[in-house]
């Protein structure tokens, strides 16, 4: 049943909190998700901006498909594997049933993550001698899923968020000369967000309980457009890439929805045509790889992160309810890294690679849907050239993050007479591991 004047009070604050990927939990900083083919995941996503020797290149650089011969059309899986751990460190709740006190209240720790295949698939061609080059890629480059459970304590801050995203991307490149080459695409971006949190009965005795806390959820999804464009030197036994990426602005439309409310509460029970807004960044890349020999290759990448863009979640009604707003408060950040790849012989390349990632959270805003923290990425990989046209690549990366603490305080009915506040801490523990796999076949 639609509502006209769904009442804002009921949200608990969190209600916008985030969005967010059938891609699980939280992977690089914020909700990035590099993994996009086995060849950089084994380098721990380093020099992908300068290597162009996979079709990879389409999404991370496209003006490295001039160095691709003919037609080359690649595919694989990134099977993601998270661990996502946050453990209570004395939250606790002020309601009028609990007398105004600060008291505990049940929920156990938070455990988050499922093992998720990811796939990518990328296509180029080459249309005019040496000089123009068609390519096609078919990313997941952002996302989150977390699913707590309904019954851990975090629960009054998130219970289940997801975003997924599905980027489309078209790209031309053009070789200007032997040394310089320069490539464009448009990003056709689908984003599809869904997040839920427990909302508490702020009048059960002795505090909020899971069998007694009603449901909040918020949905949308939305069709919007970016662009990249990167240039690619090479000279002897040097490549450097330069790549940029803009950032995607999407407005999801959709609905929130609130349900087992009880008592003199119920008649906020319902649901109502909302908005969110999704800041994706910017990411600008500068990329070396470097053949120190006839076998061995030396990479190495610096990236920005235009994370500052995404400062808050702000849910919008459509029957002019005041705006829901949650301050993210996420800052820019950079991400550097070595890697080196090796041919062991003409069948067999092996490679390996560490990145240091930068998380955009701060302190301050740091929650549950997003308990990011900064990280290590140790990557490894191979690739078995089985004939001219046809190599598989296999790699694994792992990535440990530094525990972080969460401390937010959530309003629960603010200006109403029965208002109160949960106040929920804890302390992070997660790490990710990645197992990729991919086909490339040149015609």
């Amino acid at each position: 049943m639609k509502h006209g004047k769904l009442p804002i009070f009921l949200f608990t604050g969190s209600i916008g909190l985030l969005l967010l990927a059938n891609i699980p939990t939280i992977y690089a900083a914020g909700f990035y998700a590099p993994p996009k083919g086995a060849v950089g995941v084994g380098l721990a996503h380093v020099g992908n901006s300068a290597r162009a020797d996979d079709g990879s290149t389409v999404y991370f650089n496209p003006a490295g498909m001039t160095q691709l011969d003919g037609t080359v059309l690649q595919g694989g899986i990134d099977f993601i594997i998270p661990g996502i751990h946050i453990d209570n460190t004395g939250s606790t709740a002020i309601t009028p049933g609990t007398g105004g006190q600060a008291l505990p209240y049940a929920g156990s720790n938070g455990k988050a993550g499922e093992i998720t295949p990811v796939p990518n698939i990328y296509f180029a061609k080459q249309l005019n001698n040496d000089k123009l080059w068609f390519g096609f890629a078919l990313t997941a480059p952002f996302g989150l899923a977390l699913d707590y459970g309904e019954d851990w304590y975090g629960r009054y801050d998130s219970i289940n968020s997801e975003l997924t995203t599905i980027n489309l991307a078209p790209s031309v490149a053009y070789k200007i000369s032997e040394a310089w080459s320069i490539g464009a695409g448009i990003n056709i971006e689908y984003a599809d967000a869904s997040l839920s949190n427990a909302i508490p009965n702020p009048l059960n005795p002795g505090g909020p309980s899971v069998e007694t806390d009603a449901l909040g959820e918020v949905t949308g999804n939305a069709w919007d457009l970016g662009f990249n464009i990167g240039l690619l030197y090479r000279a002897n036994t040097v490549q450097i890439g330069l790549h940029y990426r803009s950032g995607i602005d999407h407005r999801l439309k959709g609905d929130t929805t609130l349900s087992g409310l009880t008592g003199p509460l119920a008649g906020g029970n319902g649901s109502m045509d909302s908005s969110m807004d999704l800041a994706i960044p910017a990411i600008a890349s500068i990329a070396l790889a470097y053949d120190l020999n006839d076998a061995l290759k030396l990479l190495a990448e610096v990236q920005w992160f235009g994370w500052s863009s995404f400062d808050e979640i702000r849910v919008t009604f459509d029957n002019g309810s005041p705006d829901n707003v949650r301050p993210q408060g996420f800052k820019n950040t950079y991400t550097a890294g070595l890697g080196l790849e090796y041919m062991l012989n003409p069948k067999w390349t092996l490679r390996t690679g560490i990145q240091l990632d930068d998380s955009p959270t701060v302190d301050q805003f740091r929650n549950s849907s997003i308990p990011d923290s900064d990280q290590v990425w140790i990557g490894l990989g191979a690739s078995y050239r089985s004939s001219d046209r046809f190599i598989i690549d296999m790699a694994y990366v792992h990535s440990n993050f530094e525990s972080a603490n969460i401390d937010l305080s959530i309003p629960v009915f603010p200006g109403t007479p029965v208002s109160g506040s949960i106040n929920t801490t804890g302390r992070t523990d997660n790490h990710v591991n990645v197992v990729s796999v991919n086909l490339r076949y040149r015609f």
